[in-house]
């Protein structure tokens, strides 16, 4: 026996077969094909696991139908060939439920994950491939019990075998399916889990709208917060593989953004307004102290009172423009010209205040406050009175004429222009060069004279450096044709001129306040509210 079963069933069968025939004795060659045939496939079905008792029985059955072809016993061959079919297909009839049902159960387990992995979004294509080889391998798996439930009706041997073959062959085209439809599945799951990071990236668009609603709100909104913890796990789901349970509240958490926004703007805009209101009235308190009658013996202080007044109507204009656009819930727009009025009513005060710390000493030239622009603005002796009184500049520096307009030019716009730097960044270059004409980086006035430094090296101006001074005249050159007509006509604040492109500057400019006055206010539709 030992020897026998150290012996493969193929060799085995081939050897009683060479043995047989060459003696010409009739060897049941179909029953004992038939018994391996069935053995086979019971262990492909699993019966080794399912059905071990069948099984094992089944292969000693056919190893005892070789011992008894090599003793030339055909009858007890044949019988216990047969005998080992019929223990396989017991086997198979035992395994082949079990087989599909565990096939079905990973086949449901890899549809469940791909769907965790939102695959039905993600990966539509393979997922509801998956979906459907399911779907085909329950039908057949139903089709396969209710066959084999049937069989033992069967009124003959031969009904009855035809049927119950029938059942396995159902049983085995079930299995495969659902073999096919967990491969489907777990390749949906791998393509919709690639896509993880574009996900948490496409939620950029929501984390904007909780930044703009905080700092509308101040940072006092409590609803700005929890949305950002909702949004904050929907990102740890999806970043954990959990995409559609991540994503499943994704929609509502944008929708609840746009709301907080919405919210939080309105407000803002509602106190930009009221800020801008008291900020103009600050002004025009300022303005109205001074005794103009005083002006009438100075040319220069009449000017700078008059750039004074131009300025607070322009501020008046602008709220007029932020309080209509607030009426057309046109709100960041309104919002820009409140802005663009309390930058306006804060220069108002300090021309005011210069005017009258000019009155009071007795001097009829802008100090060290500069006024708003004047070419001969100071009188004393240094670096920024020669630097005024220069028709030229050392190599590399030039002069340039602040211009009232929209939007109005600032300093890092200024920075920004194609014939300076051609980039913000480098704002603070300007400032640091003209310290001395410059009480606040955020307040610059129309027809002030800056000194434009190189885009390197010192920001000191340096007279000695200077090429021959022209003799004659202290009248300050424009570097462009354009600012040389800004100095001799200053344009009505609505004038809109084009500018080149511009960089928001990635460090705001210096502030004594917790905005941006200068800055403020640039918004697309200026010239429209003006």
């Amino acid at each position: 026996m030992k020897t026998f079963r150290a012996i493969s069933f193929p060799s085995l069968v081939l050897g009683v077969l060479g043995f047989l025939v060459a003696c010409g004795s009739e060897l049941p060659v179909k029953e004992l094909a038939e018994a391996k045939t069935a053995i086979t496939r019971a262990k492909d079905a699993g019966a080794e696991r399912y059905a071990s008792g069948e099984f094992e029985e089944a292969r000693k059955s056919l190893l005892t139908a070789h011992e008894k072809a090599s003793n030339e016993d055909l009858g007890e061959t044949k019988k216990s060939a047969e005998y080992a079919k019929s223990k396989a297909y017991d086997a198979l009839e035992k395994s082949y439920p079990q087989l599909t049902e565990e096939s079905k159960t990973q086949a449901n387990t890899a549809i469940n994950e791909a769907d965790e992995a939102y695959a039905s979004q993600l990966a539509a294509e393979p997922y509801n491939n998956a979906v459907e080889l399911k779907k085909e391998g329950d039908t057949l798996r139903d089709n396969a019990d209710r066959t084999l439930e049937s069989y033992p009706k069967e009124s003959g041997d031969d009904a009855k075998l035809k049927t119950r073959l029938a059942a396995f062959d159902q049983y085995e085209q079930s299995n495969k399916k659902y073999l096919e439809s967990k491969k489907a599945a777990t390749d949906a799951k791998s393509l919709a889990l690639s896509q993880k990071q574009q996900l948490i990236d496409s939620l950029a668009d929501i984390e904007k709208n909780l930044d703009d609603a905080d700092r509308y709100a101040g940072g006092q909104d409590p609803e700005v917060a929890q949305t950002r913890e909702r949004l904050n796990a929907a990102k740890g789901k999806i970043d954990e593989g959990k995409i559609k349970e991540g994503y499943s509240e994704v929609d509502d958490i944008r929708k609840k953004s746009a709301e907080l926004v919405a919210k939080n703007i309105q407000a803002y805009a509602l106190k930009k307004k009221v800020e801008a209101k008291d900020s103009i009235g600050k002004a025009k308190d300022k303005l109205a102290g001074i005794d103009q009658s005083k002006l009438k013996s100075s040319k220069d202080l009449q000017t700078s009172y008059q750039r004074a007044d131009e300025n607070l109507k322009a501020a008046d204009e602008s709220l007029v423009s932020a309080e209509e656009l607030y009426s057309s819930e046109k709100y960041e727009d309104s919002i820009g010209r409140s802005e663009e009025a309390i930058r306006l009513s804060r220069i108002v005060v300090d021309q005011s205040d210069d005017i009258a710390e000019r009155l009071r000493t007795g001097s009829s030239v802008a100090g060290r406050k500069g006024d708003a622009g004047d070419s001969t603005s100071s009188t004393k002796k240094g670096e920024d009175s020669t630097a005024s009184s220069s028709g030229e500049l050392p190599e590399g520096w030039k002069k340039y004429v602040v211009r009232k307009k929209i939007p109005a030019d600032c300093l890092w716009r200024i920075a920004a222009y194609k014939q300076h730097y051609g980039t913000s960044k480098l704002w603070k270059r300007i400032y640091e060069a003209n310290r001395s004409k410059i009480r606040n980086a955020n307040l610059i006035y129309p027809k002030q004279v800056l000194l434009i430094p190189p885009a390197k090296g010192s920001t000191k101006f340096d007279p000695k450096k200077a090429p021959k001074k022209q003799t004659g005249s202290d009248k300050v050159e424009a570097s462009t044709p354009e600012e040389k007509k800004e100095e001799t006509t200053t344009p009505p604040a609505s004038t809109s001129e084009q500018e080149p492109e511009e960089e928001e500057p990635s460090t705001p400019a210096p502030s004594t306040e917790s905005e941006q006055p200068s800055d403020s206010g640039e918004q697309e539709s200026d010239e429209e509210a003006r």
